[in-house]
């Protein structure tokens, strides 16, 4: 059963995400960016692989293994994308973090004034989230134990246990996730992961409840998407532009996670009395 403090920040995201648009378009602006860098920096396909070569009306297609020199530059092409990406996603995952705690403690922001602070906060956001994902595939390999030692020892109780524990956490894992900047924005320490992952599992109902929800919506959101998206898969369309027809979906999903994540890690330590209603 979903908790009503889960429904409330289920909620409240809704709301923040609406007051705070500035917001919103920040991080569509960043998912149209990663587009842009696939279009500058499109994965190379090796001529060695597969490649044609025209002379006049006769097209000659080459078979063969891939040579080192293209591996090298497929490989720093995918580096360099991915480290795009991390960057501009610290940056705006922290901006947009900032800006909806100041919007739940009823106090005014530019976005212009959190960037300063967002660029000396990259290094930090990268590293609570890289010890996030860590942590969460610790967590998520102890099912996984018990899936596999039921399998191997043909115990359907330990079995199925493994599953209904697996199942159980995703919804506790993608609420994880939102706590770990907003516990880094209020500690500034690197171990905000930790602290994130006590705080998640002190309040296991409304964790489970609220990533439930989320993943609810998130699939509610991907049948609105349908619609537009698919006739373009299946005619073949560039895949840019199913991405670029993507962004708003996908941003708006993305700010609903941190909003409600910020607001809900807010409420749970305490800067939101019960009861209070935020001051957006």
């Amino acid at each position: 059963m979903v908790s009503m403090g889960a429904l409330d920040a289920f909620s409240k995201a809704f709301s923040l995400v609406a007051e705070n648009k500035g917001v919103y378009l920040l991080i569509l602006l960043a998912l149209l960016v990663f587009s842009a860098v696939q279009l500058i920096f499109p994965a190379n396909h090796p001529s060695g692989i597969a490649g044609t070569q025209v002379f006049g009306n006769v097209i000659f297609e080459n078979y063969g293994t891939v040579s080192e020199e293209n591996f090298i530059n497929s490989l720093e092409v995918s580096l360099l994308r991915l480290l795009v990406f991390v960057i501009v996603l610290s940056f705006v995952e922290y901006t947009a973090v900032k800006a909806y705690w100041l919007s739940v403690l009823g106090e005014s922001y530019s976005l212009n004034s959190l960037f300063g602070e967002a660029l000396s906060r990259i290094p930090g956001v990268i590293l609570v989230n890289i010890l996030a994902y860590l942590v969460s595939i610790l967590l998520m390999i102890i099912p996984l134990v018990l899936i596999l030692f039921g399998a191997f020892t043909m115990s359907p109780l330990i079995f199925l246990l493994g599953v209904a524990i697996f199942f159980a956490l995703i919804p506790v894992v993608l609420t994880y996730y939102p706590f770990v900047v907003p516990a880094y924005v209020e500690t500034g320490n690197i171990g905000a992961s930790i602290g994130a992952m006590g705080l998640t599992f002190g309040h296991l109902p409304r964790a489970f409840g609220y990533g439930l929800l989320a993943i609810l919506f998130g699939f509610a959101l991907s049948l609105l998407m349908t619609p537009f998206v698919l006739p373009l898969s299946i005619s073949g369309t560039n895949p840019l532009v199913i991405m670029l027809l993507e962004a708003p979906f996908k941003a708006f999903f993305v700010a609903f996670l941190w909003a409600g994540g910020t607001f809900l890690y807010l409420e749970l330590r305490g800067f939101i009395r019960k009861g209070e209603e935020p001051l957006y």
